[in-house]
């Protein structure tokens, strides 16, 4: 939404972006009468409105055909009584989501961080320059010098010792100043420590798509980028030797029995 002023006195008609910023202007005017406000929509309200609503009133409908296609309750009309068009409506969503998972694939396969960072690593943002000339921020992982330790403390118990998460987790919580929980003022639990070692991010590799609506999504789906894009804290070997199902002796046959498969 933009806020246009007008003054009769002056002419003067300056716009703004947000309403606010516009009634503070206003109010500094230095002609006696106060200017008027004229608050108008974006340009694409009304793309919107032409492109996927139609008139409920521009072209007859037959009663009789329309009761055999559909119900009056199947129709979904918006705050002005235009009925909606499914079709503009559906390309431009799938479109729209193209785009941006596209974005995402971009940027993990560059070794930029998405979200929040895991456990172990803290974010640092860098200006990056695109080949089009703009600068953007971009997030990349380093270590936590504190964390990270203890990160590296996990696949030594769990790739050396054979430990279960269960295990892990208690010898974690005998020392929460050593070993600080992810949560603050919380405590390990032995999801918590598996996240830690199925995580891929911990080899040096950015991974993204590992769920798909909330479900693990197979390995080969994945999106990764290449090795070492950030510093690790485990090497490949140690990774694959601590995911559930590699571990040997009894504590690893223990987690094996509902884990998926690791990440090659």
């Amino acid at each position: 939404m933009t806020t246009r002023l007008y003054c009769r006195e002056c002419g003067w008609h300056p716009e703004f972006r947000r309403k606010r910023t516009a009634l503070r202007a206003a109010a500094y005017h230095h002609c006696t009468g106060t200017p008027v406000a004229e608050t108008r929509p974006p340009w694409w309200a009304h793309l919107w409105t032409n492109l996927w609503t139609s008139q409920s009133g521009a072209t007859a409908v037959d009663p009789e055909a329309r009761a055999d296609d559909q119900s009056d309750d199947d129709v979904l009309v918006d705050a002005r009584g235009n009925r909606i068009q499914w079709a503009p409506l559906a390309a431009h969503h799938a479109e729209t989501t193209r785009r941006a998972r596209q974005a995402m694939v971009e940027l993990v396969r560059a070794g930029y961080q998405i979200g929040p960072p895991p456990y172990g690593y803290r974010a640092l943002r860098i200006r990056v320059t695109d080949p089009s000339g703009h600068s953007k921020l971009r997030a990349v992982l380093v270590p936590d010098w504190q964390t990270a330790a203890v990160v590296k403390q996990i696949f030594t118990w769990r790739a050396d010792h054979g430990m279960t998460f269960a295990v892990i987790a208690a010898r974690l919580n005998s020392d929460p100043h050593q070993y600080p929980a992810p949560v603050p003022n919380g405590r390990w639990t032995a999801k918590g420590v598996r996240r830690v070692v199925t995580n891929v991010k911990y080899t040096g590799r950015q991974v993204w798509a590992r769920t798909v609506a909330g479900r693990p999504a197979p390995i080969e789906q994945w999106v990764t980028s290449a090795p070492k894009v950030h510093e690790p804290l485990v090497d490949e070997r140690t990774f694959h030797r601590a995911q559930p199902g590699a571990a040997e002796g009894p504590s690893g046959a223990a987690d094996s029995a509902d884990s998926p498969p690791s990440a090659a």
